[in-house]
């Protein structure tokens, strides 16, 4: 079996020079040297053994990122860039756990890391101030929050929480359907306690409320048909176009939605139907993902700027891991609008 002195003898280097390069500490090394290491593992199909590594360091090079589906386009790219930032820049790989909200999902989630001597964590879209979440974090876990909940003064923050400005992305939404002229509106969502769709359906209306107009009705908000999944989003947005269809005399002239897969599946069930999108009624939703551009007609929507969020998080939480003592803070991104097809412009 290939060892690393193989690997240091054939590269021409000490040994501690070729763990510099297997634990990412490549700062100060030229360019060649690097190469030639780099090189030489790749030409004795050398492995590092993981399970010394933990026994020499109490760690090991990897991080947990727990998100409520892999069903989501959005945790997916996501998830997509972080390991590709953590893996290129800091050398980690990530374990990925799919949580579906479910309390004991995360709780056997975070436990089961930490038995393999992972860290850290990101927690996307998630209540961090859970039991199970602040005991990991008694016990030395070091936890990430994205698209969490946020401190107050009754909830303190203990841990670093990124987040893009979900109060601001409802007030872009009605802001730009205003500014088309467009006056009753509507936001829909999902049943669900999570902070950002809190925060989104409050910055809607609180944009309404600085020009004088009330919303067109309560926000609709539809109960989903299974336990959880994410696929379920174009369904309950499919839904939610048939609600409005058959409980109202008239539709709303524009409809902020609380994602784009909500919004693609509004857009898709309205036209079946013979309305005209936007010509009938615009339709704006939140998140950008990919398909919302190759959609017919191309979906407005309200864009994160989720590369440098992730690498806020990945440098956050690899800094606490490394050993950094660090204050807990929270970061805010500002949202933009991305404007296409579905919102009908004067």
């Amino acid at each position: 079996m290939v060892g690393i002195k193989d690997v240091a003898k054939q590269a021409g280097v000490s040994v501690s020079t070729v763990s510099n390069v297997l634990n990412g500490r490549v700062n100060q090394m030229r360019k060649e040297t690097l190469e030639r290491i780099e090189q030489c593992i790749k030409d004795l199909h050398y492995l590092p053994n993981r399970s010394a590594q933990q026994l020499k360091s109490g760690q090991v090079k990897m991080f947990g990122v727990l998100i409520p589906s892999f069903m989501n386009p959005n945790f997916a790219s996501l998830v997509n860039i972080l390991e590709r930032i953590a893996r290129e820049k800091y050398g980690y790989q990530i374990i990925l756990g799919n949580t579906n909200r479910q309390d004991e999902q995360e709780q056997r989630f975070l436990e089961d890391i930490s038995s393999f001597g992972i860290k850290g964590a990101i927690v996307v879209s998630a209540n961090t101030d859970k039991p199970h979440f602040i005991k990991a974090i008694e016990k030395g876990m070091h936890l990430v929050s994205f698209d969490g909940l946020l401190s107050s003064e009754k909830n303190p923050c203990l841990i670093d929480s990124i987040s893009m400005d979900n109060f601001k992305a409802g007030e872009l939404a009605a802001s730009f359907l205003l500014e088309q002229g467009l006056s009753q509106l509507m936001f829909v969502s999902i049943h669900g306690d999570i902070i950002s769709r809190f925060n989104k359906i409050s910055g809607f209306k609180s944009e309404l409320k600085k020009h004088g107009i009330d919303p067109v009705g309560k926000e609709l908000i539809i109960e989903k048909t299974e336990d959880f999944g994410d696929a379920e989003l174009m369904r309950i947005g499919s839904k939610a176009a048939d609600i409005l269809l058959h409980s109202r005399k008239k539709l709303p002239e524009g409809i902020v939605a609380i994602n784009d897969m909500v919004a693609l599946g509004m857009i898709s069930r309205f036209q079946s139907l013979g309305i005209k999108i936007p010509d009938d009624i615009s339709i704006i939703g939140i998140d950008d993902i990919y398909l919302s551009s190759y959609m017919s007609p191309a979906l407005t929507t309200i864009s994160s700027p989720l590369p440098k969020m992730a690498q806020q998080m990945l440098k956050r939480l690899i800094d606490r891991i490394e050993g950094h003592n660090l204050k807990p803070k929270e970061f805010l991104y500002m949202p933009k609008l991305v404007c296409r097809d579905s919102v009908k412009i004067l």
